[in-house]
């Protein structure tokens, strides 16, 4: 092994530790978060309310750390500080206190948790830049994120099932340290500007193909709000356990973790636009299937195993693009776009068109609602493949 295949792999590993962490956390709180504020006593609005907040703060902070990372460099700098500053803002969760006092302490957590992906992918755009296996290596790093996922959410469910979902909060101090501690492993990568061209974000921004682009990302996180908010609770409704909750959130992130394993092959025969748009189309079939069918185990089976479409296939089309077109400096800025608009914006409006749909029209109508935003975003792909071939045409024609 060569010092500089050595140097990369250490650097892989690494990040894979963030990366496992950070989203082991996530699978302590994805599935279980909903089920323990509905044991403190809040209603389905609120937890609506909640969660749509903690949508929404991705508005506000991913574009401050962005901009923060961008413009002093010091981005492992403020990965580190920002994750500690999660684990002491959750701590408070354990006091007594109804729907405001858990609205507050998840508003500052939320604050500076949102600083860790785009912070965290922007650093690993920097080390994969000059790499001509990019994807291949994007996707490995990424799917030990789903590994670390899949195993919190199959432990998890057994342990609430036994010690009940009161346990929950001291789970996700225990991980959230973790993730913490792992930023510490993380050496700051090499700066790249003096190879990458100067990209103006507000002039990029500007471009109708990265608008369009952007318009489709929050549909598909808005196309998720009612799964991320409601998917825990409308299954245990129809009667389903914890522990079988838990494994129907590991089914869809097992096939995630195939394609984050395979995806170089998938990006190198059929590009991103296309996976993107076929993303759309398979999410507007889960999302039927779930609202419609939800009953029927193997019927949602096969709505889960299309995860690795709507979640894996669109993220890594998105951030594959991202590091295209926001090269360089703009990196961290480009990605905390990605962040505020699709997640901030689109999973905000997301969270509460769910919570006013499942209250007035029940759960089926709430999640039918995710498909056809699933539609528009399909139609919004094929306007930004459209944009972007004659942006391509009209750069050829100026270079010529």
């Amino acid at each position: 092994m060569t010092g500089r295949t050595a140097a990369a792999h250490t650097a892989d590993w690494r990040l894979g530790a963030f990366f496992a962490a950070y989203f082991a956390t996530a699978g302590i709180f994805a599935p279980y978060f909903p089920l323990y504020l509905e044991s403190r006593g809040l209603s389905a609005v609120q937890i609506g309310v909640v969660l749509a907040m903690m949508q929404g703060m991705r508005v506000v902070g991913p574009n401050l750390w962005g901009y923060l990372a961008d413009r002093t460099a010091h981005r492992i700098t403020i990965l580190r500080w920002t994750a500690v500053a999660t684990l002491l803002c959750f701590a408070p969760i354990l006091l007594p206190g109804g729907f405001g006092w858990i609205f507050a302490v998840m508003l500052a957590v939320n604050l500076f948790i949102t600083a860790q992906i785009p912070v965290g992918e922007s650093i690993t755009a920097a080390r994969l830049r000059q790499d001509g296996s990019g994807a291949s290596r994007y996707g490995r790093l990424r799917a030990w994120g789903s590994i670390g996922f899949i195993t919190l959410v199959l432990a998890a469910g057994p342990l609430f099932d036994w010690a009940g979902i009161g346990w929950q909060p001291y789970a996700g101090l225990v991980l959230l340290a973790l993730s913490a501690a792992t930023t510490f492993l993380i050496d700051e990568p090499p700066h790249d500007e003096a190879q990458s061209p100067a990209v103006s974000v507000r002039k990029r921004l500007a471009e109708p193909r990265v608008r369009w682009f952007f318009t489709s990302a929050a549909l598909m996180v808005f196309a998720h709000g009612a799964f991320y908010t409601y998917f825990s609770l409308y299954l245990a409704q129809l009667g389903y356990s914890k522990t079988q909750i838990g494994v129907f959130w590991v089914v869809g992130v097992v096939v995630e973790i195939v394609f984050f394993y395979t995806q170089g092959r998938f990006f190198a025969r059929y590009g991103a636009f296309r996976l993107l748009a076929a993303s759309f189309l398979l999410a507007a079939l889960r999302f039927f299937l779930i609202a419609e069918f939800a009953h029927l185990w193997l019927l949602l089976l096969v709505a889960q195993l299309l995860h690795a479409a709507t979640f894996a296939v669109h993220h890594s089309a998105s951030i594959l693009t991202i590091q295209q077109w926001f090269p360089g400096r703009a990196g961290a800025r480009g990605q905390a776009l990605y962040v505020s608009i699709g997640y901030g914006v689109g999973g905000t409006a997301g969270s509460l068109v769910a919570a006013w749909l499942w209250s007035a029209f029940g759960p089926a109508v709430a999640f039918l609602s995710s498909s056809a935003a699933a539609l528009a975003g399909w139609w919004a792909v094929q306007r930004t493949r459209t944009l972007d071939r004659a942006a391509h045409a009209h750069a050829a024609t100026s270079t010529g």
